[in-house]
């Protein structure tokens, strides 16, 4: 042992900052070694652990306040030990593991200093927001509703509770500029206007000459971040208007077509009564075709509803014509209104549910429909079903379903 190496672990630990202070850093970690293998008692390296503990636990000012008042009723040797060995600012041991994910205020980034961003940079426990699309929340609200998914939740011992951030997750729409841009609505339209009023009214307290051809739609559109036509009815296209004058001149088809001829029929072919008054059921045919005895429907027993007779119709242009059965039903759906419509709608996702199976569909539900705002294009006044699709995306996620 030369002359240079401390004697006690005190006189150790005060060589030991010496050399920090003098950037011994290897002088520094091999002193530290050696006063812990050759210095220290147990009972300085038992305290020295109880010591780290408490920071390493607590917050800092928690640690100190207990600290404290061990020093109030401690002797006078662990009072001198104290002094010399905790520490008067935080050593910042406390690190502690998040169980749960951290609820974080949404506050823009910008609108904090520069040492919280570095924190939230830095925080492994960041929470990231992924919005889900609306084929993923599509399939799974419809996988919530199915018969053996309720009797699941039921089955289980205890009552099944999302956390908040889950359900906060699902509910919320984080993102919505991954979604299309929302149509331009009436009420977009009368402001562009009004904006644009503004702007004639300012040149003219101005002075200034308005010229005939001065737009001030589009700067009105540019000022508010509107991009929306003044004309309400639909745009030219570039190389005319794209209207089919001969098919427009045919009024379009009423009510469900014959399935022989495919003509269109009167009223009192679908509503027919037999000898005793009583109504019979629709055999598909028109008046011409019936006289004729062509082949049609068969006939319902007595009693039948609606939803029966939408299906024995629906079920008959499938059987005998699969190949132009989804557009024929595609066309009396958009001729059909109410419960007819909803009936037509459920024949066609059972029919999608059966992957175009020949099992035939004998009950129906008719899908409720309600205007509102679909929640995929984000076309307003459509009709939409339970799930807030329009009859358009309704197709398109149909595998969804």
């Amino acid at each position: 042992m030369t002359s240079t190496e401390s004697q006690t672990f005190i006189d150790a630990l005060t060589h030991i900052d010496w050399h920090l202070d003098a950037g011994r850093h290897a002088q520094a970690r091999k002193e530290f070694e050696r006063a812990l293998t050759t210095l220290a008692t147990p009972q300085d390296l038992q305290r020295l652990t109880t010591l780290a503990d408490a920071f390493a636990k607590e917050p800092y000012v928690v640690a100190k306040a207990r600290l404290r008042s061990l020093y109030r009723r401690s002797d006078a040797e662990l009072k001198a030990w104290l002094n010399m060995f905790v520490t008067r600012t935080d050593p910042g041991l406390f690190r502690p593991v998040e169980d749960k994910p951290r609820w974080i205020t949404a506050v823009p980034i910008t609108a904090v200093n520069w040492k919280v961003r570095r924190m939230v940079a830095r925080d492994p426990n960041r929470i990231q927001y992924r919005s889900p699309s609306v084929a993923t929340e599509i399939a799974a609200e419809i996988a919530w509703e199915k018969p053996e998914h309720i009797a699941a939740l039921k089955a289980k011992r205890r009552p099944v509770r999302e956390p908040r951030l889950v359900t906060d997750y699902i509910r919320t729409r984080f993102l919505r500029d991954a979604q299309p841009a929302f149509e331009p609505s009436a009420w977009d339209r009368n402001y562009v206007r009004q904006v644009a009023e503004q702007i004639l009214a300012e040149r003219d307290r101005a002075g200034l000459r308005t010229r005939d051809d001065f737009d001030p739609i589009s700067i009105a559109a540019t000022r508010t971040g509107i991009d929306v036509r003044d004309d309400d009815r639909p745009a030219f296209q570039a190389n005319g208007n794209g209207l089919d004058y001969d098919r427009t001149t045919v009024p379009p088809l009423q009510g469900w077509v014959c399935v022989y001829c495919f003509g269109e029929r009167a009223c009192s072919d679908h509503f027919r009564t037999d000898t005793d008054g009583q109504r019979v059921s629709d055999d598909g045919l028109c008046e011409y075709c019936h006289d004729n005895g062509r082949p049609g429907i068969a006939a319902l027993p007595a009693g039948f509803t609606l939803a029966e007779e939408v299906t024995a119709y629906c079920q008959y242009l499938t059987d005998h014509y699969p190949a132009v059965a989804p557009a024929l039903l595609d066309s009396l759906r958009e001729r059909s209104t109410g419960i007819v419509r909803g009936l037509v709608l459920a024949f066609l996702d059972n029919r999608h549910r059966v992957n175009e199976s020949s099992a035939p569909v004998t009950t129906l539900t008719p899908v409720a429909l309600r205007r509102a705002r679909c929640r995929s294009c984000y076309a307003t006044d459509r009709l939409v079903d339970t799930h807030d699709l329009c009859e358009t995306c309704r197709t398109h996620y149909r595998i969804a379903a």
